[in-house]
């Protein structure tokens, strides 16, 4: 059974192993180590399978990262870590998604998010374009 749990430090090494084995371009270990305490893991039997990281403004709740383990996806882990974002009491969400990754759109669609607006060049390993999707509860 998967559980959401706040990630602690201990947590940091297993979070650098998804994200590198899930991202052509991952976040660094000093990114991963800065953003710890908006991080949440999904955990089965222990083992981390997933993890996303959140930032809160006000009434606005931001998705700054997320993956999860490629041996566990679609297996509705990323689902379960969205919802963990719904628990926050904001009344707008966000997110940035790249261009090409339709899985993610899918799954944030699903939630009833919507593309809002694009940036252009986000994503420096490749130059493209990040969606940004929004949803107001």
């Amino acid at each position: 059974m998967i559980t959401i749990q706040k990630a602690i430090k201990e947590d940091i090494p297993f979070i650098i192993n998804i994200e590198n084995r899930a991202f052509f371009s991952p976040w660094t270990e000093v990114q991963i180590t800065a953003s710890i305490d908006n991080a949440y893991a999904a955990k089965e039997a222990n083992v981390i399978k997933g993890f996303i990281i959140i930032e809160t403004i006000l009434d606005e709740v931001h998705v700054l990262h997320m993956a999860v383990d490629p041996k566990f996806q679609r297996k509705g882990i990323g689902k379960k870590l969205m919802e963990k974002a719904f628990e926050f009491s904001g009344k707008k969400f966000f997110l940035e998604v790249r261009e090409s990754n339709f899985p993610a759109q899918k799954l944030y669609k699903g939630f009833g998010f919507k593309v809002i607006s694009r940036r252009k060049n986000y994503y420096k390993d490749n130059n493209e374009d990040a969606l940004v999707m929004g949803l107001e509860k």
